[in-house]
């Protein structure tokens, strides 16, 4: 029986790399762009919460003042 070689493929830009023929540094590298990729999507999903929460407060704030200007009549 053979054994089956797997190879742990990546994709950076359009290239498929094979991880194990990378060097240390070319792999810290690597860890580095995956690590930042998913910091990257965090802040995003964050950034869209805040859009969201700010809508809501404009939102609430707006009902506010419409209140204070009808308790003032």
């Amino acid at each position: 029986m053979s054994k089956k070689e797997t190879k742990n493929i990546v994709k950076v830009g359009e290239e498929e790399i094979d991880v194990s023929t990378l060097s240390n540094n070319s792999i810290l590298y690597l860890r580095h762009m995956i690590d930042l990729d998913k910091q990257i999507e965090e802040l995003n999903f964050k950034a869209q919460q805040a859009r969201t929460a700010k809508t809501a407060f404009l939102s609430m704030f707006n009902k506010s003042r419409e209140e204070d200007n009808t308790t003032k009549e």
